[in-house]
């Protein structure tokens, strides 16, 4: 197979995730477990989808209709109502679960651009590689590091057996053999002005009312915990990656002991890297123990863990709500935590044998020092709709029990 057949045989595993219901998701900024590749020499693509961001002035009324539509509107994600649905449908007899409803909503263009269009960075760049043209078009980020993307990618050969709809996930490398594993690569890289990298993982959108057989146009939407600055760069780019199995190197395995030889890797990238310039304010809420969510017109941040969030809504000055989170609704990209882990910080080291059989299988950490923690709990939520905070008066939430057992009030947030 050629390089060129190995890459489209990897978008034709570009799939929506299913109707699958919404969960907030720990925020996963690290790799997927690696496999170990199949035993013979081949050649894997890994496209990485995603970012950039820069330098804008005002623009006229109308300017980035598309643009709006596509990643905020009601033209390229379908809303859905709630549905009953088998939990594992590779279980049948797993139970059932209450797929949430989705609702995606028109745009007011003249309000979105007198809210957003400044900060709207028109990249339209892009790279070809093995015949595959990657193009970064537009992209909007918030003072939270909320951002969305829209980009295409094209091969004049077509992409077969995509999905028509939804939330999807690229084949990061084509599946060979039943012995070859998915290899995890975060498609989204921040790059402070330091030179500091941090990855990043976005949830990917279809647009299925403006693709076709051979483009095929997404939006990327994800979150910079650590927070964009102006300066920042963020980086989209495309790599090939060639596994030697002439060149096999020792791997050792967590206990110390000998693991089996792994091929060595050889990585060819292909990028665009773009200045972030400037950031869509947002505006924060404060609850009455001084709790903070902090709202823009993407979307919002809790200064809290929500492990146990049941529940998310917003109040409008004209007595309308908007529910972000409820009872069978799930109106988000998607949802995200982060907490000490994500930061780096650990608590005091956990080593045990579990086997007794004398040699340290797991590691864990304990709870960190709580005065090394201050500002590391946060969760996010990806609205699905362009939303005006200073048209909101109240910010809502729903707690419950978290998975420690520890409780989380409710609480409302005003300005």
């Amino acid at each position: 197979m050629t390089d060129r057949e190995l890459y489209r045989e990897t978008f034709s595993h570009l799939h929506a995730s299913g109707d699958t219901v919404t969960e907030v998701l720990n925020m996963a900024n690290q790799n997927k477990t690696h496999r170990r590749p199949a035993r013979r020499a081949i050649t894997a693509l890994i496209a990485a989808a995603c970012v950039a961001a820069l330098g804008v002035t005002a623009y006229a009324i109308g300017e980035h209709t598309g643009f709006f539509e596509q990643v905020f509107g009601d033209t390229g994600v379908q809303s859905r109502k709630a549905y009953e649905t088998v939990a594992d449908d590779t279980k049948p007899d797993s139970g059932m679960v209450t797929v949430p409803a989705y609702e995606r909503v028109s745009v007011d263009q003249d309000a979105a651009e007198e809210l957003i269009g400044g900060q709207v960075s028109d990249v339209n760049e892009s790279f070809t590689m093995d015949g595959v043209t990657f193009t970064a078009e537009s992209l909007v980020m918030d003072e939270n590091g909320i951002g969305a993307l829209t980009f295409t990618v094209s091969d004049p050969d077509g992409f077969p057996d995509m999905v028509a709809d939804g939330e999807v996930y690229t084949g990061l490398m084509p599946a060979m053999d039943e012995d070859l594993g998915w290899y995890g690569s975060a498609p989204l890289v921040a790059v402070t002005a330091g030179g500091e990298e941090r990855l990043l993982a976005p949830h990917i959108y279809l647009n299925s009312a403006d693709s076709t057989d051979t483009e095929k146009r997404l939006t990327a939407y994800f979150w910079d915990y650590w927070g964009v600055e102006p300066g920042d760069g963020m980086r989209l780019s495309m790599s090939k990656f060639l596994y030697n199995y002439d060149e096999m190197i020792d791997t050792v395995e967590d206990d110390g002991s000998p693991g089996e030889p792994e091929p060595s890797v050889d990585e060819i990238k292909e990028h665009l890297t773009f200045t972030v310039d400037e950031l869509v304010p947002a505006v924060v809420f404060t609850d009455e123990d001084g709790k903070t969510a902090s709202v823009s017109p993407m979307g919002v941040v809790l200064d809290d863990s929500y492990d146990a969030l049941h529940g998310l809504s917003l109040d409008y000055a004209d007595g309308t709500e908007y529910v972000v989170e409820g009872d069978d609704v799930a109106n988000v990209q998607f949802g995200a935590l982060t907490d000490p882990f994500a930061f780096g910080v650990y608590g005091e080291e956990i080593q045990e044998d579990t086997d007794g059989d004398g040699v340290i299988d797991t590691i864990s950490y304990g709870e960190p020092d709580p005065s090394q923690c201050e500002g590391m709990y946060r969760t996010m939520y990806v609205f699905n709709r362009l939303v005006e905070p200073e048209n909101v008066t109240a910010v809502h939430t729903v707690g419950g029990i978290d998975p420690h057992g520890e409780s989380h009030p409710d609480r409302t947030f005003t300005k």
